[in-house]
């Protein structure tokens, strides 16, 4: 099968060997040392990812997923990539060290590389990656199934698993703004706002507010990225 690589989150490095931060990569690197997000301790880096993968046992037992958890490397970024029938998970460590990332904001962007896997239709439409699913559809599994379960699991009440979920797209979203590489990102409001609704189903990243729509309402797919 043809090797490819799904960016999913947020923007992935490549330089998975260095331990240290370039110069020209800086601004997308954060050593292990640095101590700029206190919330998430390497533990909880590999318990988290293992504990949603566990939950989605039975779903996932035909893919053969392998989790690549890179706590050392400085870079921050998470994908999906195939080979020979193998789908391999990999999240940086630096991605767990940027500003404002919480563990619910790390559980959202592990669910969302999970939603590619087994989120559904509609799928991603170039070569080798038909079977993943697109973008707006892996928050929509993530805000709508992922996230809810996983909650339920550590033991919050139903009638709170809704605040959690919006609270973890919140910090998501709010943790990536700075380092968004789109020029026409607003700044991210924490309410429902008018968005354009789209007439074609996007193939990329709806904009962070709308992907942010998802997560305070995760109980219907949002128009600003599917097309009804």
């Amino acid at each position: 099968m043809k090797n490819f690589l799904l960016t999913l989150a947020i923007p992935l490095i490549s330089h998975t060997a260095i331990m240290n931060c370039p110069q020209d990569a800086a601004y997308f690197c954060r050593p292990s040392e640095v101590s700029i997000n206190p919330h998430i301790k390497s533990e909880d880096f590999h318990r988290i990812p293992a504990t949603i993968v566990s939950l989605f046992s039975k779903q996932l037992e035909s893919k053969n997923l392998q989790l690549d958890l890179r706590w050392e490397s400085p870079y921050f970024g998470a994908g999906v990539s195939i080979k020979d029938q193998r789908i391999n998970l990999l999240i940086f460590g630096g991605t767990t060290r940027i500003e404002g990332m919480t563990k619910g904001a790390y559980a959202a962007l592990v669910c969302h590389e999970i939603g590619h896997i087994l989120g559904g239709s509609p799928y991603q439409d170039f070569s080798g990656a038909e079977m993943f699913s697109r973008e707006g559809q892996a928050d929509f599994f993530a805000a709508s199934v992922c996230l809810p379960k996983f909650f339920s699991h550590l033991g919050v009440a139903a009638n709170k698993i809704n605040d959690q979920v919006e609270s973890a797209g919140w910090h998501m979203f709010k943790s990536m703004m700075p380092f968004s590489t789109s020029t026409s990102e607003q700044p991210l409001i924490r309410e429902r706002i008018n968005l354009r609704p789209v007439s074609t189903t996007l193939r990329s990243y709806p904009s962070l507010q709308c992907r942010y729509e998802t997560f305070r309402d995760p109980s219907k797919k949002s128009s600003c990225w599917f097309a009804h």
